[in-house]
């Protein structure tokens, strides 16, 4: 009877380890969780952006994020939205991806991330337009405050 009740038991943690396995640890976590490796390739970290951080690009770049980014994930960048309350996966705080290089961030600009519901810019956007919408994202994460030029 002991003999059983070890089989029984080792197959209820095996079907539980199993199934929280396949669930996977994130679950409901957010699409862009900053703790989470790029959702964009390596090569899209070595990417340099081609535009200067000017007032002009930065401000071509708050138009278009407000146009196509700002229902998800808010004017500020940190997600609080109505529209991000009611997603399944919730959108990132852009203000937490401190970590994440011009180039991942336009990769993902441009490619979208299916998983979160996240669309692609390719289409719908211009290479210098995709630039600098990762240049104001970089701006909401007060990495070129207005005026820095270049640098």
């Amino acid at each position: 009877m002991a003999k059983k009740t070890k089989i029984f038991t080792v197959a209820i943690v095996t079907s539980l380890l199993t199934a929280m396995w396949v669930a996977g640890p994130k679950a409901n976590a957010f699409a862009h969780d900053p703790h989470e490796h790029s959702h964009a390739p390596a090569t899209a970290r070595k990417l340099k952006n081609p535009l200067a951080a000017t007032d002009e690009n930065i401000d071509r770049g708050r138009a278009l994020y407000n146009k196509n980014c700002a229902s998800c994930h808010g004017q500020d960048g940190k997600a609080k939205t109505d529209i991000a309350a009611g997603m399944k996966v919730k959108p990132a705080d852009l203000t937490m991806l401190h970590e994440r290089t011009d180039g991942e961030i336009y990769w993902v600009v441009t490619n979208g991330i299916k998983k979160s519901g996240m669309p692609a810019f390719k289409a719908k956007a211009g290479d210098n337009e995709r630039w600098q919408m990762t240049l104001y994202v970089k701006h909401l994460l007060g990495e070129h405050p207005h005026g820095a030029g270049g640098d």
